[in-house]
């Protein structure tokens, strides 16, 4: 095995570590030795690869970034689902709720890992934008869409999104509250692409089925 791969197998293992520390403990609670011990190595075997907690911390999101903008590429370039429910599907591709079994989203929500919470939902919103807009366009070409600018309808989409389905405006609410705001989210995105009223309604079931999903982990809590 090469130096590089070595390389390369350490600081993913270190990022693994420090992602499930953050998340456990919060990154401002989490500490270097803190690391350093449930790695089992040195603080120069860590700080040769990082030259800081941040750098680390940045390391983190920056994977959770790539994972859930992968799936969202990938439901985005699969020409054979409808421009409607492929747009859809993407939104929800990024509110995956686990990393790696570590139910991140769940802890990102907690008061000590706001930073964390911040800085993904801003790499997501940048790197979401352009492929989402990109089915915008699509829809506008196919007459579906009437917008002028779509990165900024998407911009609004996810802002929208983010809000309306974040983990901590939807815990307690039922099954039937849930699929009111999965609803009121789908009129708004018709509203704001220029398409006909309840031409995205059949894309509600996904939603439907989202709303269900949360109200039993709400439960299980």
């Amino acid at each position: 095995m090469t130096r590089k791969n070595d390389s390369r197998q350490t600081i993913d293992k270190i990022t693994e570590v420090a992602a499930r520390l953050f998340a456990e403990k919060g990154y401002e609670q989490t500490t270097i030795q803190d690391i350093v011990n449930d790695l089992g190595m040195s603080k120069g075997a860590i700080f040769h690869h990082f030259d800081s907690k941040e750098e680390i911390v940045e390391a983190v999101i920056g994977r959770r970034r790539d994972k859930l903008i992968a799936a969202a590429e990938a439901v985005a370039g699969d020409m054979s689902v409808p421009v409607y429910e492929r747009l859809v599907r993407t939104a929800m591709a990024l509110h995956v709720s686990d990393d790696d079994g570590l139910q991140m989203t769940e802890h990102l929500h907690k008061p000590q890992n706001a930073l964390m919470h911040m800085k993904i939902e801003r790499m997501l919103f940048d790197d979401a934008t352009p492929v989402m807009a990109k089915i915008v366009r699509e829809g506008i070409e196919q007459g579906l869409f009437d917008t002028p600018c779509p990165e900024e309808v998407i911009g609004m989409i996810l802002t929208y999104s983010n809000s309306a389905f974040d983990a901590e405006h939807t815990a307690g609410l039922t099954a039937d509250e849930l699929s009111r705001k999965a609803h009121n989210f789908i009129w708004t995105m018709e509203r704001l692409l220029g398409a006909e009223t309840g031409s995205l309604g059949g894309m509600i079931q996904l939603f439907d089925g989202l709303a269900g999903a949360a109200s039993e982990q709400g439960d299980n809590e």
